[in-house]
């Protein structure tokens, strides 16, 4: 990873904002990522706050002022974690950030004594799904759900950490 990107998990006004924005810019050419996507990351983030007292953390990676990766944990009950919002600005990829960001999430995981972690993902992203496998993540479900865009792929992917 290069030196001038630097992570941190404190949360500052604005920041969700961010994700949310880093979503939309980044997910738009793909197609099928619209603005309703956008607005899907941003129920979700506020579901995070709102709903789910922000139990987790959020880690930002930034370079100088500008964020350019992002990931988080939402501590479930049962013992159990949600990977979630794991993106890499195309400019900062191919430096091991998005590996490092989720390396950090799950020893973050432990810590916290979660048994095992789930994420949510849909087609079309291969290398995100890619990375998950790499890191031990296996597909548990997979079902057609009505998402931002219509009918869309749901794959649940979990990793067992007992």
């Amino acid at each position: 990873m290069s030196d001038d990107i630097s992570i941190r998990t404190d949360l500052r006004p604005g920041d969700l904002g961010r994700i949310i924005s880093l979503h939309g810019e980044v997910y738009d050419p793909l197609g099928g990522y619209g603005l309703t996507f956008e607005a899907f990351v941003g129920r979700t983030i506020a579901e995070f706050v709102l709903d789910n007292n922000a139990r987790g953390r959020i880690w930002l990676a930034e370079r100088g002022d500008r964020l350019v990766a992002c990931t988080a944990i939402a501590l479930r009950d049962g013992n159990r974690g949600q990977l979630r919002w794991v993106l890499v600005d195309p400019s900062a990829r191919g430096r091991g950030i998005g590996k490092q960001l989720v390396h950090s999430a799950m020893d973050y995981c432990r810590e916290e004594g979660c048994e095992s972690v789930f994420l949510e993902t849909t087609d079309g992203l291969l290398e995100s799904q890619t990375l998950y496998e790499n890191l031990g993540f296996a597909v548990t479900s997979e079902s057609v759900e009505e998402l931002w865009d219509g009918p869309r792929p749901l794959i649940i992917m979990e990793m067992d950490l007992a």
